[in-house]
């Protein structure tokens, strides 16, 4: 089952009002938009890109939730019913999805994106 993937979310900055309406008039098809009034000077206008959640199935949330409580792949598998093997499938897909080299580096990339609280 396809799932449609979560737009681009992007900041829009400016000092200038104007600016900042007519740049998030013009994104407002691309990218879900926020606007904030505290930026820079007057000619300036700051535009963030945030990156978009990765699609992670129900099933990867629940396995990098236990990555972050420090469950080993046979400790997910017991805890999930499913085999070790099987887990490790799964954390190698959420490293993958998450760009991450590692356990850590997943979990933290995690909190960083709001998919697990700390």
């Amino acid at each position: 089952m396809n799932r449609p993937r979560p737009r681009a979310r992007v900041v829009v900055r400016a000092h200038d009002p104007h600016l900042r309406s007519l740049i998030a008039e013009r994104l407002s098809g691309l990218a879900e938009i926020a606007v904030q009034e505290d930026g820079g000077t007057e000619a300036d206008a700051v535009i963030e890109v945030m990156r978009a959640p990765p699609d992670l199935s129900p099933r990867e949330m629940e396995v990098l939730g236990l990555m972050a409580d420090g469950l080993a792949n046979k400790e997910i598998g017991a805890r999930l019913g499913i085999s070790a093997h099987t887990a490790k499938f799964h954390v190698e897909s959420v490293l993958r999805k998450l760009d991450a080299a590692n356990r850590a580096e997943a979990v933290r990339e995690g909190i960083g994106r709001g998919l697990i609280g700390v």
